[in-house]
This record gives C-alpha cells, structure tokens and sequence, in this order.
C-alpha cells in the first residue's frame, strides 16, 4: 500500500514538471530543443511553439534605395507592425501581409502574435535611406513621398514641396557625373508664389549652345540644370549643387552665376556668397537657394589693339608740283626685357594680339614646354593671361 501511494504521489510532481516546462517553452525566446530534466521512462525534452520576435529582411541599416522589407516569424498566426513610431500589439498596428516599403528613413516595430494570446517583444529595425536617383528619375521622387505635397494638394499644381529627408540627384556628365543635394526638410517654392507642376521638375546637363546671353568675355567651364525651365523656384535651406569641370581646373576660382531660362538674366542672386567655387576633384562646388540653370565660367577680357597712325597728306605747292606725302617718323620698338621676352610667344619684339591670340588657342592646356605657358607653372590659365596684360606693348 505504500509504494502505491508513493507512485501516485510521484505522477503528479511528474505531470507538473511537464506543465512548467512546457509553459516555459511556450513563452521562451530561445530556440532550440528544450530538455525537461527528467528521466527517459517519461521523455528527455519536450516540444512545443517558440515564442520569438519577427525577423526583418533585409536587415535594418543604410540604403540609397527604397527597400521592400519582409517579417517572418516561424509558427506565429500573424505579425503586427507599425512605421509611425507607435508600438504595436497584436491588437492595434498594420497586420503584415506582403513587403513593407520604405522609402524614407524610418524605425520599422513589430510583433509576433500566437495563439492562446501568447505574443514575442516588440522588435526594432531602424532603417536609414539617403534616397539617390538618377536625373531621368526625378519624377520617382514624388511616387516615393520623398518629395511631399502639402495636404491634398495636386502635383500639378502645389503651392510647395517639402524633403522628407536628404535626396541626392546624379546627373551625368558623359563618364562623370554632376550632382544637386537637397537636404532633409528643405520646402521648394516659385519665387512668384504661384502654384506650380511639380511634374515638370527636371535635372539634365545642358549643351553648350543652349545657353546664350551671358556677358561679353564670359567662358562656360560646366552647366547644370536642375528645378523647372522658366520659372524661379526657391528654397528655404540652401542646397549643394557640384558641376563637373575638369581636372584640368582643379585649384582654380570660377565663377557662378543662374538664369532662369538659360538665354537671359544671368545673374549671381540665389547663389550664396561669394558666388564663386574652388575646383576640386573636377568638381566646381557651391549652394544656392534659387533654381534653374547654373554655370560655372571664366572671364577673358580681350585688349583694345593700337590702332596703327596714318599719313598725313603733304599740303599741294604752287608752282610746280604734284602732290605727296611728308615724310613719316620712324616708329621704334624698345627692347623687351627680360620677363617680357617670356610673354613674345611669337618671338617678334612684341606683346600685342597675336601673342594673346597663342594664349587663347591653348588655354586649359597642361602639355610641357608650351609657348603660352608663361609663369613655366605647367598650365596655361589666368596667370599667364596676367602676364600678358601687364607686359602689353601695342
């Protein structure tokens, strides 16, 4: 009698042990083959539903694409997930059906939910995108809310746009690439005010025999478009534009000016002081707060020649004479010095046109031992033109 009370008063402890560890393994976060402890005549290890959180794919982390995120949760019923900040249960937030898409930085929570209201933590997959499309792409940036409207405003007619965070627009440039920063929360508005087509926004490298009406001796080293032809957009932070020059003016100042329309007005307003770039990397870099076409240029002022004296006709004698011309001083030419003869790129004794027509011809040259390259620095730019001018002899 008593060993049978022993059996019976041990079958329960047994079946509690179960019950416990069952228990856990239901609301366990550890995956893996769970071991009850006891003695192989009832069983080593008990299987039952692991309880854990949803598992993001791809994984949290930097992008410069819209991703399209996928939650699993091996034996939950379904997931739960929010992109608004908000922390989901498993009975409020979005019930995950198909890809989550991102397009803008967000913190994407979820749950996994099971049944008998059993339920994982709240995971956190941060996901930062700092959006970069191509300049054929700039319509996407409005299908991917990168590019807000504000309220129910149309596209085609908005009185503004607001980044939702920092986009980056590539332009190319044949193998190069120029490029139009927007940082996040900038607002884009017409300088007029008026609603305007947030459709017709486009980024292109113009040609150079589409800009025109620029000032007399103006050179155009690089352009870029980028906003809408023929209407003033601005922007309430100032964006970072890089047109692509040249490695030959790399360490070099130019100018920057925008118009409008590409043919008039061109002007330094909406380009942030001092309105010029260093060239870096064959890059011409600077900020703006208006749009739409840009340049970065030189300026080549072009000598007035002396114009060469004419006879004077001798006065008509009586008497006797034809007519003639009295006789003309000889014009001398002075030796050149020493710095000058660097400058006579035609070796004549002068500095004049045709010296300044050779610095023209090569301009932007870097070859060895070229005649215009005056100051010997390897490159035919600005300071050789400075060289000329203050040498000028006719």
């Amino acid at each position: 009698m008593d060993k049978l009370i022993l059996k019976i008063s041990v079958f329960p402890v047994i079946l509690l042990s179960l019950l416990m560890v069952s228990n856990l393994a239901l609301a366990s976060e550890i995956t893996g083959t769970l071991s009850t402890g006891l003695n192989s005549t009832v069983g080593t290890t008990v299987v039952g539903v692991v309880i854990a959180p949803p598992v993001a794919s791809p994984v949290a982390g930097t992008y410069t694409s819209t991703q399209n995120i996928v939650l699993t949760a091996s034996g939950a019923s379904n997931i739960h997930y929010t992109k608004d900040d908000s922390v989901p249960t498993c009975t409020t937030g979005q019930v995950y059906s198909q890809p989550v898409k991102i397009a803008l930085s967000k913190t994407l929570k979820a749950i996994s939910c099971y049944p008998e209201s059993k339920f994982s933590t709240v995971a956190n997959f941060v996901y930062v995108v700092k959006l970069k499309v191509n300049a054929t792409e700039t319509s996407s940036l409005l299908h991917q809310d990168a590019l807000a409207l504000p309220g129910n405003a149309p596209s085609t007619s908005t009185p503004s746009l607001q980044a939702a965070q920092d986009i980056t627009i590539n332009t190319p440039v044949g193998t190069n690439t120029s490029v139009v920063t927007l940082p996040a929360n900038t607002i884009i508005t017409a300088v007029s005010g008026q609603n305007f087509d947030a459709t017709a926004l486009t980024a292109s490298n113009p040609t150079a025999g589409t800009l025109s009406g620029l000032a007399t001796g103006a050179v155009v080293d690089g352009s870029l478009q980028w906003g809408i032809v023929n209407l003033g957009l601005q922007f309430s932070n100032p964006i970072t534009l890089k047109i692509y020059v040249g490695d030959s003016f790399n360490g070099q100042t130019l100018n920057v000016m925008r118009s409008i329309s590409a043919t008039s007005g061109w002007t330094s307003d909406g380009i942030v002081s001092p309105a010029t770039c260093a060239v870096s990397g064959g890059l011409c870099s600077f900020s703006a707060t208006k749009a739409s076409y840009y340049i970065a240029s030189h300026t080549v002022v072009t000598p007035t020649p002396t114009p060469t004296p004419t006879p004077t006709p001798a006065p008509s004698g009586g008497g006797g004479g034809g007519g003639g011309y009295l006789p003309q001083p000889s014009i001398s030419v002075s030796p050149l010095s020493t710095a000058a003869q660097k400058v006579d790129a035609n070796k004549d004794g002068k500095i004049d046109v045709l010296d300044f027509n050779v610095l023209m011809v090569n301009w932007g040259s870097t070859s060895a031992n070229n005649l215009a390259d005056f100051n010997g620095d390897g490159k035919v730019d600005i300071f050789d033109f400075n060289l000329l001018m203050i040498n000028w002899t006719s």
